[in-house]
């Protein structure tokens, strides 16, 4: 269901045009983890849902992978129209998460 949406991601991740939000630098340091940390994540994860942000009238997309370190995370993350990468937040899994 989100193939195309995730290659796309995938592939402006590969060429690192990833652009972070301050909310999701915050998270990262919150949980001890980095931007390619996150970058990992996009490219080993899957999509598990997706979210429309009426704030910003677009559509958002969970995925959960994994650190470089293989520590299991989330990303909250958008596509824009120029094909880059936004980064909203990014969270260690717990298990909650897949309750």
């Amino acid at each position: 269901m989100y193939a195309k949406i995730l290659r796309q991601m995938r592939k402006a991740a590969q060429a690192r045009q990833v652009n972070f939000r301050s909310h999701a630098f915050d998270e990262m340091s919150n949980d001890d983890l980095e931007p390619v940390d996150a970058i990992n994540c996009i490219l080993t994860g899957e999509i598990i849902e997706d979210q429309f942000d009426a704030d910003y009238q677009q559509m958002k997309y969970v995925i959960y992978g994994d650190a470089l370190n293989e520590d299991e995370i989330g990303v909250v993350a958008v596509l824009d129209a120029g094909g880059r990468v936004g980064v909203i937040t990014v969270f260690r899994l717990t298990v909650k998460d897949y309750a």
